[in-house]
């Protein structure tokens, strides 16, 4: 009986350790990624769309070696609309669309948070 119970305490504290691992790589990569939202929606204020276009470039190129990892953790729906939002970003300012960018600017940052909120250790989460 003992053993027994050695073995499931011994697996409760492994899968525990590994949500808290994933949970961290998921806090890093939406923070990181939430932050540069906010910068790229102020460049868009600011008129800076050749500066936005160029940091929504890196973000873009950054979500996607990241994104790998994250879809193993969440839904890839949660990161493919993370992607579309990008892809409709650089296509507004390519386009020198201010409004339009700062809606898919705004569209991307409620995708990230939709990331980080699926993937939050909570009880609606977890049942």
């Amino acid at each position: 009986m003992r053993k027994k119970v050695l073995t499931i305490a011994a697996v409760v504290l492994i899968l525990g350790l590994i949500c808290a691992a994933e949970q961290n790589l998921v806090t890093k990569l939406t923070d990181k990624a939430l932050a540069e939202t906010k910068q790229l929606t102020q460049h868009i204020r600011s008129g800076e769309l050749d500066t936005a276009k160029e940091k929504t470039h890196a973000l873009d190129e950054a979500w996607d070696r990241h994104a790998k990892k994250l879809e193993v953790l969440v839904d890839h729906r949660s990161t493919d609309d993370v992607r579309y939002a990008l892809s409709k970003l650089l296509a507004a300012l390519e386009g020198k669309d201010t409004a339009a960018a700062l809606i898919y600017a705004g569209e991307l940052e409620g995708g990230i948070e939709h990331v980080y909120e699926r993937q939050a250790l909570t009880m609606e989460n977890i049942f």
